[in-house]
């Protein structure tokens, strides 16, 4: 049975000015954290989350992070003239009480709670989803829209002042080590499923020199590392509603010291993507070249401003990178019982592993077209960049 909470209790506990609740429902497609939109009694709105703790082991760390991430946002969209309310999170403080001195979250019986203001007149989409649904039937690129917005999110990122920010889940992009944790899955075969995916498992092994690729690059000083989201799946930024542009990233609880192009590979592996990620049927699995162009040109239509070259070199082989890190933890997770990953049937965890492995094989097929589609847009906007200095 789902645990139920005194919402109106828990909003009472933050400083909403003088807003009086009057009802929540439930909202999103999150599957982590429980989220509820509380709606006032003079029909203002405000977004009502429970961190789970179970997952983000360190919630004080999470939201240590998440308010120096928004205050710097909030600081770099005003500078730019732009309406920070809309464009980037903004966290409810707590009321004063001398039993919490917690700024930014409130405890209830062991849960961790925060709020933000809503913000309207945006939404989020799903891949496939009608992107001209904003009421005078503009079709808008919402892919391109939403990659070009975590673009401007590395970039605003890039001067945050120390310290660096909390490393909330160690490793979690890191390739290397979750190969590692597929090698100690393998070899203790705890459920004894080894025998019943031998392909997969030498699918891995022959690509084990890819993994330590970009983790050794940034060891040896060859990739700079830079504040990552971790989740940069399409629908993790709101459109606005009226021009069809990312307006704002939402979903921080990720965001920490990792790879820019880590963020890319893992917007390729969600917006690509041709068939369901637990897809029993291989052949319906696979990615949209076409998709991959319109991230790329979204993405670089910003970021080829920053990034340096050994980044924008690298960015097809992010994506396969971590199509093959998220197959591995599907591997080692169907390997090891199904600890880790919810599963609602018997070897989904398998079916998961598949996909994202023949995804990883069409990109390596389509390697050398995946490379031509950065080039093409490294050169429009590193040009761009450089006729705009003279």
């Amino acid at each position: 049975m789902a645990p139920t909470y005194d919402l109106q209790a828990i909003f009472g506990r933050f400083d909403t000015r003088g807003k009086d609740f009057s009802s929540a429902e439930t909202y999103g497609s999150g599957h982590i954290n429980d989220t509820f939109r509380i709606k006032t009694t003079d029909d203002t709105y405000f977004i009502l989350q429970r961190i789970n703790h179970e997952i983000f082991t360190r919630p004080v760390e999470v939201m240590a992070n998440i308010e120096r991430v928004t205050e710097h946002l909030a600081r770099k969209i005003q500078e730019r003239d732009g309406d920070p309310t809309r464009e980037t999170l903004t966290l409810v403080r707590c009321k004063p009480n001398g039993d919490n001195d917690a700024t930014s979250f409130t405890v209830v019986e062991g849960n961790y709670w925060r709020m933000y203001d809503f913000i309207s007149g945006a939404k989020s989409y799903e891949i496939g989803e009608d992107s001209s649904c904003d009421g005078n039937g503009d079709e808008h690129d919402y892919v391109k829209e939403a990659a070009a917005a975590f673009a401007r999110f590395q970039r605003d990122m890039a001067d945050l002042p120390p310290p660096r920010l909390h490393e909330t889940i160690p490793h979690f992009g890191d390739t290397s080590f979750r190969f590692q944790q597929f090698e100690e899955a393998l070899a203790a075969d705890a459920v004894g499923r080894a025998g019943g995916c031998r392909a997969e498992i030498e699918f891995a092994q022959a690509r084990r020199s890819d993994a330590s690729k970009l983790g050794d690059m940034v060891r040896k000083g060859g990739m700079p590392e830079r504040i990552a989201h971790f989740d940069t799946k399409i629908n993790n930024i709101l459109i606005d509603n009226a021009s069809g542009s990312g307006l704002c990233v939402i979903d921080l609880d990720t965001v920490m010291p990792g790879l820019a192009i880590y963020d890319f590979g893992d917007a390729v592996r969600a917006a690509t993507a041709l068939a369901a990620e637990d897809e029993t049927d291989l052949s319906r699995v696979g990615f949209s070249l076409e998709k991959f162009e319109q991230l790329t040109h979204g993405y670089l239509s910003v970021a080829a401003k920053f990034l340096t070259d050994v980044e924008i070199d690298h960015l097809a082989f992010a994506a396969r990178i971590v199509t093959m890190t998220i197959g591995l933890r599907f591997l080692a997770d169907h390997l090891a019982g199904d600890k880790y990953f919810k599963t609602q049937r018997k070897a989904q965890n398998l079916d998961r592993c598949r996909t994202q492995f023949k995804t990883a094989e069409e990109m390596e097929k389509r390697y050398d077209e995946m490379k031509a589609i950065v080039e093409k847009y490294r050169r429009r906007y590193c040009r761009e960049s450089i006729s705009s200095i003279f």
